[in-house]
């Protein structure tokens, strides 16, 4: 594993750790689905495959909270047991088929390749096709008034490119990621790639209350 912190990949901070590609371990993953995986995502594994990916993208139907976060971000390779567990790209695959993903979302040629912390799930579709490549996300429903009763599955981006285009930094996730740094050290190494990322992203984010 890399002691990086962070990768910068197509104009979008990775967080780390990272670790090193593995041609083997991509081609496991492109054995276990059956199809092959899109070079946009395997120049993004092998140059930024981290653990999260801080921003939000909308959502199409996803209301009233369109803008959704999936920042944990499925590895390339085995977990620390040596094992396809959850989390990693292969065993995510495999064990989406098992659980209950299955009975919401048409899950054949789909790789998940992110989540939230709610298990809301980003997929790579690798059926052949004018959809190859395509970006789609699952969110579950939520039994509140004003929000949607039902999941709600759709496309994203088209392309894996086109969705790290898409990609938004959602104001509380700001707030929140200055809130944990701004009494570090301005030298602090994470404090100053906070303050890279936001200066980056939201340009205007020191005139915001929470900044001063």
């Amino acid at each position: 594993m890399s002691e990086e912190s962070s990768r910068w990949f197509r104009g979008r901070m990775v967080v780390g750790p990272f670790a090193a590609f593995e041609r083997a371990e991509f081609e496991a993953v492109e054995q276990a689905v059956g199809l092959p995986v899109p070079e946009s995502y395997r120049l993004f594994l092998e140059e930024a495959g981290g653990a999260r990916l801080p921003y939000a993208v909308h959502v199409p139907g996803c209301e009233p909270s369109p803008v959704q976060g999936f920042d944990e971000l499925h590895r390339l390779g085995r977990n620390r047991k040596d094992e396809y567990g959850w989390g990693t790209l292969v065993g995510e695959y495999q064990k989406s088929r098992e659980w209950w993903l299955a009975d919401e979302v048409p899950l054949a040629g789909l790789l998940p390749i992110a989540r939230n912390g709610g298990s809301d799930t980003v997929f790579l579709d690798l059926n052949p096709g004018a959809g190859h490549g395509q970006v789609c996300a699952f969110v579950h429903g939520t039994p509140l008034p004003g929000y949607m009763s039902q999941g709600v599955f759709a496309e994203v981006a088209d392309s894996f490119d086109d969705f790290l285009d898409r990609l938004i930094v959602d104001p509380d996730l700001a707030e929140h990621s200055w809130s944990d740094v701004a009494e570090r050290e301005p030298t602090d190494p994470w404090r100053l790639t906070v303050e890279e990322w936001l200066d980056k992203e939201v340009p205007q984010w020191r005139d915001e209350p929470w900044a001063r």
